[in-house]
């Protein structure tokens, strides 16, 4: 059976009620107080941000990846699938949420010649699915940089 990984409800809840919250302050005035043209317009164009970020938490919701011996799979809204073959590049990079970089998230980057796959440190097993495309990409002789190395460190794996 092969592995597969999917978004927690728990990891996606901060997005669901910030997108939620977001839609509901906005468009509560657009609807109901009837605002000025130019207020109208960029309170329109906030929740069309919004609509977007929700929606983009609905496809993650909705994602889930496998893992095999043929390479990895994304079966989504989204979907993608990339063959170990064709692997050309691996990145793991840090993006931090506060200035002493103590919060944050990760994102993996798989690329072949045609398309990326982005995976966020949110998944479940997002660990394991980092150790087996790291264990790849030694393999296919990539190179990996200073701060995907870096990175992986930080996970408890070996650069």
């Amino acid at each position: 059976m092969k592995p597969s990984f999917r978004y927690s409800w728990r990891a996606l809840l901060p997005d669901y009620a910030g997108g939620g919250i977001g839609l509901a302050l906005l468009l509560g005035p657009l609807a109901f107080a009837h605002p000025a043209a130019p207020v109208a317009w960029v309170l329109a164009a906030a929740t069309a941000l919004f609509l977007v970020y929700f929606g983009r938490t609905v496809c993650r919701q909705l994602t889930h990846i496998e893992l095999d011996e043929t390479g990895i799979r994304v079966r989504g809204p989204l979907g993608a699938a990339l063959r170990r073959e064709e692997l050309r590049s691996l990145r793991l990079d840090y993006y931090s949420t506060r200035s002493d970089r103590g919060g944050g998230w990760m994102q993996l980057r798989l690329r072949d010649a045609r398309r990326t796959i982005r995976i966020d440190s949110e998944l479940e097993g997002f660990v394991e699915l980092v150790r087996a495309a790291v264990l790849e990409a030694r393999r296919r002789g990539a190179d990996l940089d200073e701060a995907t190395r870096a990175n992986l460190g930080v996970l408890g794996l070996a650069a």
